[in-house]
């Protein structure tokens, strides 16, 4: 059985990530295409992954034998430049082949709706159904859909620069040392030309080659994957590095020291620019494992945080649903007003670049205005473990509460997670991964011996359930 979670569909490249199971989500999509009586194009782009350039293939031969006219990318691109190109053309589905950050052994499936937003739970799961329910599918040769016009290529990447070009303000300091690390990913066509037009003089651009392998690591901007990158930094003097993953929705950050500076602290800090110093007005959108930095810097500017569900789709329904001027979480992704309804490196890079630049400050004197100005000093940690019984873990949850050293004020529900939230404003979360099988587990506390503590009481408790339920 296929399943969809938040990131659409990713399996393990020739187990279940292979040419029939492609075909049956191409026929579930074109049945729902159908239904609805739908009439746009589907745009299709792929990534950098083995077997994406094949996959988009395969899932357009079924597209085009169901009379669906396919767009395909002529080349490799990034998730966010196909959710643009699906925006811009106000079409209704859009289809990107990745697995994100996963492993390189991982391929998978993105869906778009209209507006180029993330399918929302309820169509992954009509689209999973119908997986499930399909016998058969329809299929005929790709030369046959180009011959009948069903099948034509597109050149993205101009455009799509562009547009983000338009949305920033002219940079004063191009001669910004920049280090940019794409992990192998198709961030290096992006990033390079992003650079290029904005003026920004000799950045150094590494792991810029196609290797499906990803030079043997996980393609995420995390902290332990940009180990090396910081001894470049320090070495080398650059004012900071610039890091994305293997399809540029999430960004990873050092600053001229070499130190990590988290999806937190970006967040913060380019809303804290965007509102003080170019001017901007609105409030801002998080999700349950973001920061409460994030809020404290939206009290102070007079706004609102607005906090929902895990999953880009919430923070973007949000940004349209209160106006917000921008909305990201904690892994790295962000976006702002009437840009895409979705989380883009490329623009998320440009907006930090800009701010450096314009700011004429260090990366860490810039964190460090952004926390004093909010008076939040706090540190919040994350960690992961596996889990053998979801359903019994979730059930027992809603009976106990792990035995945290600090007095819990309330704790809240939402779907696959549980946010404990304590007096002094502290909190901790437990949920459960929509796109491996792994409980997250985050603690935010003013100390880190606290937040260290509170993470192994979470796995203690974990592990003492599936003890007991086994």
């Amino acid at each position: 059985m296929l399943e969809f979670g938040t990131g659409g569909f990713r399996g393990i490249i020739a187990d279940d990530f292979n040419k029939t199971n492609l075909k049956l989500i191409a026929q579930a999509i074109s049945d729902i295409y159908h239904e609805r009586n739908y009439h746009t194009p589907i745009y299709l782009g792929y990534d950098y992954r083995f077997m994406s350039d094949y996959a988009s293939v395969w899932i357009s031969e079924t597209l085009q034998a169901n009379n669906i006219k396919v767009i395909i990318s002529k080349s490799e691109v990034t998730t966010p430049e196909i959710m643009y190109t699906c925006k811009k053309n106000n079409v209704d589905f859009g289809i990107m082949i990745t697995a994100s950050h996963n492993p390189y052994f991982y391929n998978g499936v993105k869906v778009f709706q209209q507006e180029g937003m993330d399918a929302e739970k309820v169509l992954t799961d009509l689209i999973e159904k119908k997986i499930n329910s399909l016998k058969e599918y329809k299929t005929s040769p790709l030369q046959e859909g180009i011959r009948n016009n069903l099948i034509s290529y597109i050149d993205i990447h101009d455009d799509f620069i562009n547009n983000i070009a338009s949305f920033l303000t002219p940079i004063k300091n191009k001669n910004i040392k920049v280090l940019i690390d794409p992990l192998y990913g198709t961030g290096s066509i992006t990033l390079g030309h992003l650079l290029n037009t904005m003026g920004i003089k000799n950045p150094t651009i590494i792991h810029n080659t196609h290797d499906p392998l990803f030079g043997g690591m996980v393609p995420n901007p995390t902290k332990i994957n940009l180990i090396k990158d910081a001894s470049l930094v320090k070495e080398n003097h650059y004012d900071l590095a610039i890091s994305t993953d293997s399809d540029c929705d999430r960004l990873g950050v050092l600053d001229e020291n070499g130190n990590y500076v988290d999806a937190n602290e970006i967040l913060a800090s380019l809303y804290y620019y965007l509102v003080k110093y170019r001017g901007e007005k609105g409030d801002i959108v998080k999700n349950l494992a973001t920061s409460n930095l994030v809020d404290k810097v939206a009290e102070k500017l007079g706004y609102k945080c607005h906090e929902v569900d895990v999953g880009f789709k919430n923070i973007s329904s949000a940004i349209k649903k209160y106006d917000a001027l921008i909305g990201g979480e904690s892994s790295g992704g962000l976006t702002i007003r009437n840009y895409i309804f979705g989380k883009d490196s490329t623009f998320a890079s440009a907006l930090f670049l800009e701010m450096v630049s314009n700011l004429n400050k260090p990366v860490s004197k810039i964190i460090k205005e952004v926390k004093d100005f909010a008076s939040f000093h706090y540190i919040i940690l994350e960690d992961q473990m596996d889990y053998k019984n979801k359903e019994y873990i979730l059930k027992t949850c809603k009976e106990k509460q792990p035995k945290f050293t600090y007095k819990l004020k309330n704790e809240v529900h939402l779907n696959n997670n549980y946010k404990y939230y304590f007096e002094d404003g502290s909190w901790a979360l437990l949920r459960f991964s929509g796109t491996e099988k792994v409980i997250r587990i985050f603690v935010e506390m003013p100390n880190y011996e606290d937040a260290k503590e509170n993470v192994k009481i979470i796995k203690d408790f974990v592990t003492e359930i599936e003890t007991v339920g086994v």
